[in-house]
């Protein structure tokens, strides 16, 4: 997993098998958030507590806070992450498959469109 300091996930839920669902909680401190990063199977966040956004590749970013759910297409590049000044709690549904991790984001990428 590559990440800014202070995100952390915590595994709610193993797949038996490697295509298996898997469920993962994520807890990201103010300004905290992924790399760059794509999925090989499909993926839908939801927002549990806090604020903070989705950016896919060339579009416009989503708001994820309590309640919103976000759907992560395959091999749609993309970062998630909290807010400037809010943490972000988040759950991450995973229809197995991997993770490719890509570069960092920069900080105008990260501070685009506020």
């Amino acid at each position: 997993m590559k990440v800014t300091p202070g995100v952390r996930r915590a595994s709610l839920h193993a797949g038996a098998t490697p295509d298996a669902v898997r469920v993962d909680r994520f807890f990201y401190p103010p300004g905290g958030h992924t790399h760059w990063h794509l999925h090989t199977a499909e993926q839908v966040l939801y927002g549990e507590s806090g604020q903070g956004w989705v950016q896919f590749d060339g579009r416009e970013r989503d708001v994820l806070e309590p309640g919103a759910i976000v759907y992560v297409a395959v091999g749609l590049r993309h970062w998630h992450g909290a807010m400037p000044d809010h943490e972000l709690v988040h759950l991450a549904f995973t229809a197995g498959g991997d993770t490719i991790w890509l570069g960092e984001v920069t900080a105008e990428e990260y501070l685009a469109g506020q």
